[in-house]
């Protein structure tokens, strides 16, 4: 069978396109983000080293991929952060530029090699370009966490009550009481709030961007969200960002059982019983953080009602009932039904129903209140 000269033009010209694409794949696959790393590292490296032996070890060694593989907290991961990051424990490097710097030390004894990278600062560990270790691919929900946002990872080990050297996580964690988000939000351990998303996972379900956006403006993700719009400074709405991305559930310190008996104490516990009295029902209003929603005399939130003259619109009999569900007297009410024992509920209404003073601002309030 004789081939004819097309036939073996088109065998050259795919040949040529083969060997092309082959040798386009085995430039690619050399020249890499990490190989231009290890090779300026090792430039570094080799000018500072004066010891002769050492210096000839540098000067004889080729890139590499470098990982660590970590087992000693929660799930196995595969760190190869190592390979661009080729002088983390390199202390002449201390003020070098990234990647080359020194990893500066930090709170308690946490060396790389026993925790890994991503351990602490997410991001993709098996990634070996900056845009897949950083893990910022649409898809991947544990970007690198840099600046403050680093205190997430602290979480994972150092959970409630959070270190001084992480303030956010602290901050949030009070804002969550301080605005009375946990009163409709649950978080196992924290909080049993049903009108509500359960955050008790939020952190590894929804990235950092997601919940920025959702605490600022509830429905730009959920058009039906019953939540209402916070009065938050930037500050006080990074704090929460920092803390609900920390809720995972996880906890690299403690076991599986010790867990379950923690949450089977926290869901035993009953609430206090208190004097009957008005400077217990006012500490009551205090630490359910009701002012974060009702103002008095001026002072508090403007989301539900104003309570300046409560004492002269409602009886104790209904305070007492609406505390307890308040859906059953208001319709489509958002007040969340937190847990009273009996004396706190009486407590609280005694407070409430002291609550008579008119003023020029108030009696407005008391007018439209007694037309209801």
């Amino acid at each position: 069978m004789r081939i004819g000269f097309s036939m073996k033009l088109a065998f050259v010209i795919g040949g040529i396109f083969l060997l092309l694409g082959n040798g386009f794949i085995l430039y690619k696959n050399y020249n890499t983000e990490w190989r231009y790393y290890q090779k300026k590292y090792l430039a570094m490296a080799i000018e500072m080293t004066e010891e002769p032996q050492m210096k000839n070890v540098l000067m004889n060694r080729s890139p590499r991929i470098e990982q660590l593989v970590v087992t000693g907290f929660g799930k196995e991961r595969v760190d190869r952060c190592v390979t661009c990051h080729t002088g983390i424990d390199d202390e002449r490097l201390v003020n070098a530029p990234q990647p080359f710097r020194t990893h500066p030390k930090i709170y308690g004894n946490h060396p790389y090699r026993t925790f890994g990278c991503t351990t602490c600062h997410a991001g993709n560990g098996r990634g070996l370009s900056v845009e897949d270790a950083h893990g910022k691919g649409k898809y991947w929900n544990e970007p690198l966490l840099v600046g403050d946002y680093i205190e997430i990872g602290c979480a994972k080990c150092h959970s409630n009550p959070y270190l001084p050297e992480t303030p956010y996580l602290r901050k949030g964690a009070e804002l969550f009481h301080a605005k009375a988000c946990y009163g409709c939000h649950k978080i196992e351990g924290v909080s049993d709030g049903k009108l509500g998303t359960d955050l008790t996972k939020v952190g590894a379900k929804w990235p950092i961007e997601y919940l920025h956006e959702s605490i600022v403006d509830p429905k730009a993700n959920n058009f039906e969200s019953l939540m209402p719009k916070m009065e938050l400074t930037d500050d006080e709405v990074k704090a929460l960002v920092i803390y609900l991305k920390s809720l995972t559930s996880e906890n690299l310190m403690v076991g599986p059982v010790t867990q379950y008996q923690n949450l089977k104490q926290w869901k035993e516990k009953k609430p206090v019983e208190v004097p009957i009295t008005l400077e217990s029902g006012k500490k009551v209003f205090e630490d359910r953080a009701c002012n974060a929603c009702h103002t008095i005399n001026g002072v508090g939130g403007k989301i539900g009602p104003d309570l300046s003259v409560y004492g002269l619109q409602r009886t104790k009999e209904w305070m007492i009932q609406h505390h307890i569900n308040p859906r059953s007297l208001v319709a489509g009410s958002i007040m969340p039904d937190f847990k009273y024992s009996q004396s706190e509920l009486e407590a609280l209404a005694l407070y409430l129903s002291s609550l008579k003073k008119l003023t020029v601002d108030n009696a407005v309030v008391h007018k439209f209140g007694k037309e209801k």
